[in-house]
């Protein structure tokens, strides 16, 4: 009987095979290292992003401190500062004339002026608008805004306790101030120390003028003879008649709730034109506007009536 050996594997089957595990081997310590370098690439990535952000927070924190510190000395160096306004004043009843001197701490206008969110353009049928206007008419409660209430008492004492003479005086005072067209909204404390402002802020001074004396007022937004425009009204124990004097035929007034508000129109002019006529004058009391019941419109459309919240 003779024994037949088992015929030898090929070579290539049996290379093959260890070239499949060095692939497999291969790739497996590559995604290893592959993962461990990319790792290591975020993680130092990440570290450097955190290291910069760490400089840059200590360099916000440096700067912070430093405008609170600027901010701090700015606060204490204006408490000395205030602003000065002078108006003149004409009881046009008794032919007197006065001046009247107001100080405005600088405090209290930048406690106003820094309020960015009232900062808004006034639009016409706009509720934001509204609303504006009456929280800026009604500021006059303020503790920033005692000097409001200074003028109020100082009118009552050159009106000589006349509510209508106190009225035209209130209107005599704003009318000093300049026009200027300004696209919103303006406490009444930041119309004197600017000495300007356009219709809504004349009219939101007023306004405030006369609350602070007891009146009842109403802002009006309106179209006078077709373009935008702010107005006001004030509740009287009675008719405005001191304006048929001075060559008027009629007053206007506008009713809400059964009752009646006279028109007055807070804006005058640039006292720099040729054509101003000094508001605090007897001349003045014949131009069509100085008195409270006047219109110097031709025709007025209301869109909505205000009235400003305390």
């Amino acid at each position: 009987m003779s024994y037949v050996p088992s015929p030898p594997q090929p070579e290539e089957k049996k290379t093959g095979r260890y070239i499949a595990i060095g692939l497999i081997l291969g790739i497996l310590i590559g995604s290893v290292v592959i993962y461990g370098l990319s790792h290591f690439i975020i993680i130092n990535s990440l570290q450097n992003d955190y290291n910069e952000l760490q400089n840059e927070n200590l360099i916000l924190r440096e700067q912070m401190a430093g405008m609170n510190e600027t901010l701090t000395l700015f606060e204490r160096q204006m408490r000395e500062v205030f602003y000065f306004r002078i108006f003149s004043l004409y009881n046009y009843k008794t032919d007197e004339s006065w001046y009247a001197w107001y100080k405005i701490k600088s405090a209290d206008y930048y406690n106003y002026r820094f309020d960015v969110e009232t900062h808004v353009p006034a639009l016409l049928n706009d509720r934001v608008t509204e609303e504006l206007i009456s929280k800026t008419a009604g500021s006059w409660t303020d503790p920033e805004s005692d000097v409001i209430r200074e003028i109020a008492y100082d009118l009552w004492q050159v009106s000589h306790g006349d509510g209508e003479v106190f009225v035209n005086l209130a209107i005599q005072l704003v009318h000093q101030l300049c026009y200027n067209v300004t696209l919103y909204t303006k406490y009444p404390i930041e119309t004197m120390v600017e000495e300007s402002g356009d219709c809504d802020n004349l009219a939101v001074l007023t306004a405030s003028i006369l609350n602070s004396g007891g009146f009842d007022v109403v802002l009006l937004l309106v179209y006078a003879d077709g373009g935008g425009h702010c107005m006001l009204g004030v509740s009287m124990s009675s008719p405005p008649d001191d304006l048929f004097d001075y060559g008027r035929d009629f007053h206007w007034y506008v009713e809400d709730d059964g009752e009646q508000y006279w028109l007055i129109e807070a804006t005058w002019g640039d006292p720099g034109g040729a054509n101003w006529i000094d508001p605090a004058t007897f001349n003045a009391c014949y131009i069509e506007g100085a008195f409270v019941g006047d219109n110097p419109w031709d025709e007025i459309e209301i869109v909505s009536i205000i009235h400003p919240s305390w």
